[in-house]
């Protein structure tokens, strides 16, 4: 089957999703493609926090304050280790500006259910199979729920499905900076609210732990395991036991009913072009960041928001190109920046990484450890730093 359209955007998260209610307002015609349906989409916790800027950002959109309402935030948060602890209010620190929580699932739920209400075109259970371009358009195919083929040709192609994007993979000349790190993250959602009204991040000899809010009645929990790892290391009473060691938490976990557990591999990557002709990538198609410091989701969204109105000056009445060659020299610097921001913030939370020939930084006592150790300490002692951490953390300009 054949059909036409000016925009085929693949891959239905939060990037994709931005960007079609931007074009659908301008009547930019588009198709969107998505692997999973929208049941199981909706089930995949993932990220949850929204940075200020972000949450701006939408709000001059018309998508914040309508579509979606922030109303939880979250101003605070907490470092522990076995020596001290320091609470940061980094919502005082940057003027009042928080981060706000919003569950990735709930975001792409509400988004997409207001994006078919308003008569956008998502075809879930559709995977697409095969992107070209060819002169003058590019042809997309995709595979159905009953195994059947449709191909779109269409004047833009836009990858927003993750780090196995079929549209990166057709695009030829592209240059990937990937760094893969000594460890992963088994994730614990908890169905209780949260030990402390704010965010912890637990930096222990052990390993990595951390407390994320993801609503009143919903929690998330780190711990930082090795690579290697499987599920099957990690029972319940283990969980319970490290996260209570690392968090400081005494017997406040006994009780807690833990959910699903699963695992994230600490990977950054990033592409360098995110375009080449009419084939785009936007969020995690371009690039990976680790989940310290809460940057993907924005990341993705900022994107989505740029890309989409270079579109818009293209395929609208202006039929402009320049905004839209200019995408990836105008998006690059704040990736790097933030990719930057949240492999130092690893560095202070994170136990596994190592100095040289140094022995794991697991060891009390160890180089690394009194680096942590020096960083939380800062936090609590040095303003300047403290502002620095704050406006970078919350994802907020300096006044």
């Amino acid at each position: 089957m054949r059909d036409e359209s000016c925009v085929a955007i693949v891959g239905a998260g939060p990037a994709g999703l931005v960007m079609a209610h931007l074009l659908q307002r301008e009547a930019i015609p588009f198709v969107m493609f998505e692997r999973q349906t929208l049941a199981d989409l909706a089930r995949r916790p993932k990220a949850g926090l929204l940075e200020y800027r972000t949450v701006q950002l939408l709000q001059r959109e018309g998508i914040a304050g309508t579509i979606l309402q922030f109303t939880t935030e979250n101003g605070r948060c907490e470092f522990r280790t076995p020596e001290e602890s320091v609470v940061l209010d980094y919502a005082a620190l940057t003027s009042g500006r928080p981060h706000y929580i919003y569950p990735q699932y709930h975001l792409v739920q509400r988004l997409a259910e207001a994006l078919v209400d308003a008569g956008g075109e998502i075809r879930f259970g559709h995977a697409v199979a095969a992107v070209k371009q060819e002169p003058g358009e590019v042809v997309v195919s995709a595979d159905g729920p009953d195994a059947s083929r449709s191909e779109i040709r269409c004047q833009v192609a836009v990858g927003c499905d993750g780090s196995k994007s079929a549209v990166a993979s057709a695009i030829s000349h592209i240059e990937v900076r990937e760094r893969s790190l000594p460890a992963r993250w088994l994730v614990i959602t908890a169905l209780a609210p949260p030990l402390e009204d704010h965010t912890i991040y637990g930096a222990h000899p052990r390993g990595f732990a951390g407390q994320l809010r993801r609503g009143p009645d919903q929690t998330r929990y780190y711990l930082e395991v090795p690579a290697t790892d499987t599920l099957d290391r990690w029972p319940e009473p283990r969980v319970r036991h490290e996260l209570a060691t690392r968090l400081g938490a005494g017997d406040r976990l006994v009780n807690v009913p833990l959910g699903d557990t699963g695992f994230v591999d600490l990977r950054v990557r990033v592409a360098d072009p995110m375009q080449e002709g009419r084939m785009l990538l936007a969020g995690d198609a371009a690039h990976l960041i680790t989940p310290a410091g809460g940057k993907g989701m924005n990341l993705a969204i900022q994107d989505a928001v740029e890309l989409a109105h270079g579109l818009i000056e293209l395929l609208g009445p202006a039929h402009d190109d320049r905004r839209l060659s200019a995408y990836s020299r105008t998006r690059l610097p704040q990736i790097w920046r933030a990719e930057a921001f949240s492999y130092w913030f690893l560095s202070v939370i994170l136990a596994s990484l190592r100095d040289g020939e140094e022995p794991p930084a697991a060891a009390a006592g160890g180089f690394s450890y009194g680096l942590r150790q020096g960083w939380v300490s800062a936090l609590q002692d040095d303003r300047l730093f403290a502002r620095w951490f704050a406006h970078a953390y919350a994802g907020a300009d300096a006044d």
